[in-house]
């Protein structure tokens, strides 16, 4: 079936109001059946990537990183165990890859003993920091 601008403006803004989840793609294809799952998982990863970009500066102020930042250790620090990235990462809509990013490059800032690349090219280095843990 061909997807008329209209039609993809309406799956569009039934994204706008659901997190980025499995979950809600199913609930999409209940409410537009007519589409395929594969239709629907690219107008959903689409518009997720637009919403990234938009709000990406918002996220890398030294404000917002310094807040994240401590937020993350705080987290830690209550509950070791806790998913302390995935749900500060929900909690701001920002992507968790992207937020562990800014949790590690932060960290790095304070431990400037290892250089940069090496912790990206080789994330051992960083395994036994809280950081670490949470990306492994």
């Amino acid at each position: 079936m061909i997807l008329t601008k209209v039609q993809y403006d309406e799956i569009a803004q039934c994204l706008v109001s659901v997190p980025p989840t499995r979950q809600s793609l199913r609930k999409l294809k209940q409410r537009f059946p007519s589409q395929s799952q594969a239709t629907l998982l690219s107008i959903f990863s689409q518009e997720y990537q637009k919403h990234i970009k938009r709000t990406h500066a918002k996220h890398h102020t030294s404000e917002a990183i310094e807040s994240y930042y401590q937020r993350y250790l705080n987290g830690v620090g209550r509950n070791g165990a806790a998913p302390v990235l995935l749900e500060l990462a929900n909690e701001v809509d920002y992507a968790p890859s992207l937020m562990a990013r800014i949790i590690l490059e932060r960290f790095l800032q304070e431990h400037e003993e290892t250089p940069r690349k090496k912790v990206f090219c080789h994330p051992p280095l960083c395994r036994e920091t809280y950081v670490g843990k949470s990306l492994s």
